[in-house]
This record gives C-alpha cells, sequence and structure tokens, in this order.
C-alpha cells in the first residue's frame, strides 16, 4: 500500500512540474530572447508621420484630413494608447549609421508589427521572403528582413517603416532592431518558433486529441457527457486560436473581430461546466444563465461599432468572462480539495496557472500591457488542455480495462452458472431416469403379476383340486412363458428400437413356427430400424402381433405367414417442430382359410379380436382385419 502511494505522489509529482514548466514557457520564452545582446541594435525613437484614412477620425485635431507633421516618438508605439481613435498609416523614420565593413551584414528584426506594415530602405521598398507585402495581415508576426548590401551605403541610411492599422484595432509597432544578420535571425527564429510555431502545434494537438474525446460523447451523449463538454471546448478553442496565425483575414473586420472574440467566451463557457461536472457540481441554473450570458454577449460583440471595438470588448466581454472563470475555478478547487484525486489535483493546478495568463492577455488586449510581448495564454492555455484530454483518456483507458475486467468476472460467473445449471439438469435427469426405472420395473411387477403371476396361480389352483388335465397344464405354462418372454422383449436391456423387440420376436417364434410346417417371411421396410416406442407401447405391439400369428396358425390353418413393417406416407416426410412419433403400418398376412371358414374367434366372435383392437387404440391406433379366399390380412395403424 505504502508503495501504491509513493508511485502515486511521485507521479503527481512530476505531472505537476511538468504542467508549471509548460505554463512558464512563454514567459521563458521573453527571458530566453538574447535582450541584452540586442539592445546595442536597438532603435529607441523613430520620427513618425500619421496619415488618416478617407474616413478616419482622430482625437488630435491637427491630424484630421490631412497629414500631421513630423513628430519624435519612442518606441514600442501601440496606437491605442498614444493615439487613441486613430485610423491610417504611420511612417516611421529612422536614420542608421553604417560602417563599409558591415554593409553586407545588416538584417532589421520588428517583433510585432500591426495591421499591416510595409518596408523602405533609403527609398527602395523591401519585403519579407515569400513575397509578403503591406497586403499581409501582420498583427501576430514576427519581421524579419535581411538587408541587401546594395539597398545601403556606407555613413547614414534611411528606413521607413509604414504602419497601417484600422483605429483602436490594437496596431501600432514594437521596437525595432537593425544590426548583424546572424544575431537578430537566431532572435527572430526564437520569436517566431513562440510566436507562430508552437501555436500551430498546440492548437492542432489540441483538436487531435480532442476529437476521440468528443466522438466518445457521440456514442454515449448521456454517460460521457463531460468528455463532450471538453471535447467540444477544446476543438472551439483550437480552432479559433489559428487566427493568431493567419496572414489574412478570412473575413470583414467588423465581424471576424466579433467572431473571434465570441468562439473564445463560447470555448471557455464549455471548459467552466466541465470544471464543476468534474467535481460533480451539475447546477442546472448556473448552465443555463452561463449560455444566456454566452448568447447575448455574442450578440452585444457584433452591435459594437468597429471603431469602438477593441476599446469596449474588454470591458463588455473579456473581464467579465475573466471573473465567471474565476467564479468556476474557485469552486473547482473546492470541490478538489474536499475530494481530491490525480486527475482533479493535476488539473487544477494547470487550470490555476493561467490565471496570470489570463490577467496578461486582457492587459495586453486593453493597451495597458506591453505591446511586444507575447500571448501567454495562447501558448499556456493550450498546452493545459493537452495535458487534460491525456488525463481524460487515461480515465477512459482505466474504465475500458475496469470494464473489460467486469466482462471477464461476468463470463466467469456465467461460465460457472452454465456448470451449476448443467450438473442440476444432469442431477434432475438421472432422478428422472430413476424415476423412469421405477416405473418400468413397477409396471413388470404389475404385469407380470396380472399375467404370468395369475396364470399360474389358477394353474396352482387348478392342480390342488386335480381338475386340469396334463395338456391343459402344458398349454397354461407354454402361455405363461409366452408371456414372460413378451415382457422381457419389450422393457429388456437389449430392446432399443421396436425392431429390436420384433426380431427378439422371431427368433423365439421361428423355430417352433418351423417345426409345425410353417413358414414365416419377415419384412421391414426402409426407416423402420429407427422407430422408438415405449416400453408399454412396444408390448402393446408384439402382443398384438403374436396374437395375429397365432390365429393365423392356430385357426386359420396357414402354411405361410407374411410379417411385413414399412412407413405410412405420412411418416416418409420431416418430424415436425413438435416432435411427433413417425407414423407405421404392421401387416400380418397369411394364405389361411379365411374369417369365414375358420373358428367364431378369428371371425370376431372371440375375445382375442377385442383384446387386439382394444390395444391398438391405446396405442393411438386403428386394427382391420380383412379376408378373402386368398387369405387374411391383419393391419395395424400407428
Amino acid at each position: 500500500m505504502e508503495t501504491g502511494e509513493r508511485s502515486g505522489t511521485h507521479r503527481l509529482a512530476a505531472v505537476i512540474g511538468i504542467i508549471l514548466v509548460l505554463v512558464v514557457a512563454p514567459l521563458a520564452a521573453e527571458w530566453l530572447t538574447p535582450s541584452a545582446n540586442l539592445a546595442p541594435w536597438r532603435l529607441g525613437g523613430a520620427a513618425l508621420t500619421l496619415v488618416p484614412d478617407d474616413g478616419g477620425s482622430s482625437d488630435r485635431g491637427s491630424l484630421s484630413g490631412a497629414p500631421s507633421p513630423d513628430s519624435p516618438v519612442s518606441l514600442p508605439d501601440p496606437w491605442n494608447r498614444k493615439h487613441p481613435g486613430f485610423g491610417g498609416t504611420g511612417h516611421y523614420r529612422f536614420t542608421i549609421r553604417v560602417e563599409p565593413d558591415a554593409l553586407a551584414d545588416r538584417a532589421l528584426y520588428v517583433p510585432r508589427l500591426s495591421n499591416h506594415g510595409a518596408i523602405e530602405i533609403n527609398g527602395a521598398p523591401l519585403t519579407e521572403p515569400g513575397g509578403i507585402g503591406n497586403a499581409a495581415w501582420h498583427w501576430n508576426r514576427p519581421f524579419y528582413l535581411a538587408i541587401p548590401a546594395d539597398n545601403l551605403h556606407a555613413g547614414d541610411n534611411s528606413i521607413v517603416i509604414s504602419v497601417t492599422g484600422l483605429a483602436n484595432s490594437r496596431a501600432g509597432l514594437s521596437d525595432i532592431y537593425v544590426g548583424p544578420r546572424e544575431l537578430l535571425g537566431d532572435a527572430y527564429r526564437l520569436r517566431w518558433f513562440f510566436q507562430v510555431d508552437l501555436l500551430w502545434i498546440a492548437n492542432l494537438t489540441v483538436v487531435i486529441l480532442a476529437v476521440p474525446l468528443l466522438f466518445n460523447w457521440l456514442r454515449d451523449p448521456v454517460g460521457s457527457a463531460n468528455y463532450g463538454l471538453f471535447g467540444a471546448g477544446s476543438i472551439l478553442f483550437g480552432l479559433r486560436n489559428f487566427h493568431g496565425v493567419f496572414d489574412f483575414l478570412p473575413l470583414p473586420v467588423a465581424y471576424w473581430w466579433p467572431l473571434v472574440s465570441a468562439s473564445l467566451g463560447w470555448s471557455l463557457c464549455f471548459i467552466f461546466v466541465f470544471l464543476l461536472r468534474l467535481c460533480d457540481y451539475r447546477w442546472r441554473a448556473f448552465e443555463i444563465a452561463l449560455a444566456v450570458f454566452a448568447t447575448a454577449g455574442s450578440i452585444m460583440l457584433f452591435a459594437v461599432p468597429t471603431a469602438h471595438f477593441m476599446a469596449l470588448a474588454p470591458w463588455l466581454w473579456y473581464i467579465p468572462l475573466f471573473v465567471v472563470g474565476l467564479f468556476c475555478v474557485g469552486v473547482f478547487a473546492y470541490g478538489t480539495f474536499a475530494r481530491p484525486t490525480l486527475h482533479r489535483v493535476v488539473l487544477l493546478v494547470g487550470v490555476l496557472g493561467q490565471i496570470g495568463p489570463a490577467v496578461h492577455d486582457i492587459l495586453w488586449i486593453q493597451g495597458t500591457g506591453s505591446f511586444s510581448s507575447v500571448l501567454w495564454m495562447a501558448l499556456s492555455f493550450p498546452l493545459v488542455l493537452i495535458i487534460t484530454s491525456v488525463l481524460l483518456a487515461d480515465d477512459m483507458a482505466k474504465t475500458r480495462a475496469a470494464l473489460g475486467n467486469m466482462n471477464k468476472l461476468l463470463e466467469a460467473r456465467v461460465a460457472a452458472a452454465r456448470r451449476d445449471l448443467e450438473a442440476m439438469y444432469e442431477s434432475r435427469r438421472a432422478t428422472e431416469r430413476e424415476a423412469i426405472g421405477t416405473q418400468e420395473r413397477m409396471r413388470l411387477m404389475r404385469d407380470m403379476h396380472d399375467g404370468v403371476g395369475t396364470r399360474l396361480s389358477l394353474l396352482l389352483s387348478g392342480l390342488t383340486r386335480g381338475e386340469i388335465a396334463a395338456g391343459e397344464v402344458e398349454d397354461a405354462v407354454r402361455g405363461s412363458l409366452e408371456e414372460l418372454h413378451l415382457l422381457l422383449d419389450a422393457r429388456g436391456p437389449s430392446t432399443a428400437t421396436l425392431a429390436d423387440a420384433l426380431a427378439n420376436l422371431r427368433y423365439r417364434l421361428d423355430p417352433r413356427l418351423a417345426a409345425t410346417g410353417v413358414e414365416t417371411r419377415w419384412e421391414l421396410g426402409p426407416g423402420v430400424e429407427d422407430i422408438v416406442l415405449s416400453a408399454e407401447a412396444t408390448l402393446h405391439v408384439l402382443r398384438i402381433v403374436q396374437e395375429c400369428i397365432t390365429n393365423a396358425v392356430r385357426h386359420g390353418q396357414a402354411r405361410v405367414v407374411t410379417f411385413r413393417i414399412e412407413r405410412s406416407g405420412a411418416a416418409l416426410q420431416p418430424d415436425s417442430a413438435a416432435g411427433t412419433t413417425p407414423s407405421f403400418v404392421i401387416l400380418v398376412i397369411d394364405d389361411g382359410v379365411g374369417i369365414d371358414n375358420a373358428s367364431a374367434l378369428t371371425r370376431g366372435g372371440g375375445r382375442g379380436l377385442a383384446n387386439m383392437r382394444a390395444r391398438s387404440e391405446a396405442l393411438g391406433g386403428t386394427f382391420t382385419l380383412h379376408s378373402d379366399a386368398t387369405g387374411t390380412v391383419a393391419r395395424l395403424a400407428l
């Protein structure tokens, strides 16, 4: 137990450490930027000329409708703060001195240029590699140009950076560096990685990891609601965050800015509800209120005039959203402390780590923060979403493993129950077989008592009184033996089918009939070998057959007796679903004198014929007797 707890603590510490490292990565990037090495190459000031656009407005009256005179300005120069309400183009003029031996080793590096930019060196326009000119939307891209040696000359050189931006659109220019290509190139590539490449990687990873969670919710909307909330919020956040790497606007500014801002609110609202539900707080009224807030806020964003959007959006949208987020994070923290789990604690650390980046970015949007700064939350929050996706995936894996173990346990229990049922059924079958055996023994005892026993009792009584002749004794004993043989044929261990019982009967009758000069013929049709009857039914059939053969020989004076058994027409069809016994017909044919010339017993006046009909009715069949000059046919149909 202690080993497991220690291992869990180590894992928790490792995950928390990873989150802390990743959350502060944007800040570390700024610290790692070789600012000290870049300081000698920084151009701290410029001469600025502002040219309003045709419909532009300015708080500075001298700028309305005409260019302003050159005025010195320090960098960075955020327009929202230093030139509020201005929209148009600002021309920043710098003068740099280049030594003759440095003409082939000069580059220009701009950490942030927003919204559009163009550069001239000594009157010659320059563009970025790849042809990006002043039509590009540069608000979140660093800018780097290796200055061709032909564009420079020893001594003073003129650089003009023209920045075009909309009013209140966070336009402006950051610090400018002109210096050695390798040094500025390293700084540019590091900035590009954290500001563009890492943004791509983080957002794409968020979307990829969230898609399986969303599909899991689509398959089980009720049981996986938390996965659906987090997946929807993560995918929406990842997709909207790609706007930071666009060098063009997919929509007009009047629609694009409100859409980007509203999508952030909706993605965060999904994640806020996810955090609450993760701690089992399902407040339906609050969730409805949050949906109303997101809807009303989105509509309001589209209603704000473009010229005032950047100034009003923080107060109307981002700050209220931040307050709601603080409330949800506080509730989540309370629930985590009340019922801590590894996943909740790790997620809480990551979420708390977003407060700083969120405040930083809100200040940047408002214009209070550093204009040159990298947006922290754009990088830190995707990393938290990635870690949360991994935690949820781990939770899904554990849940599936638990379900798999439960399925194995259920399968084992089902197998055990099946074995118990089979054992119970086998015990019941054994009991039934024993009961059937007991019933058969009872029937055998009853038949022996009623048949053989009665005959022997009468014989013993007659012998005692001296009323029976020797011939009658012989007939009585022979009849008792025949009855005993029939019982054994019907219920003996070697009797499995009706054909077996008839074979035993033939084995006993043939020698006796042959001794009296009677020829017997036994004919079995196809399929009769499989006929199986109960012991009692078999005994009835044997008695009817034996009675027919006896009558044919004794009363009909037959010399040839033919026994034939065959399936009836209906029996040739497959057995029905009810499993009824196949039908068959037994014929006993003799060449005797016939009914008319026979004794009264054969004509139907005796007890033997009535007994055979009674037995056939007990079997559910029919017995008929037909006689003519050629002989007699006894027919038993079942």
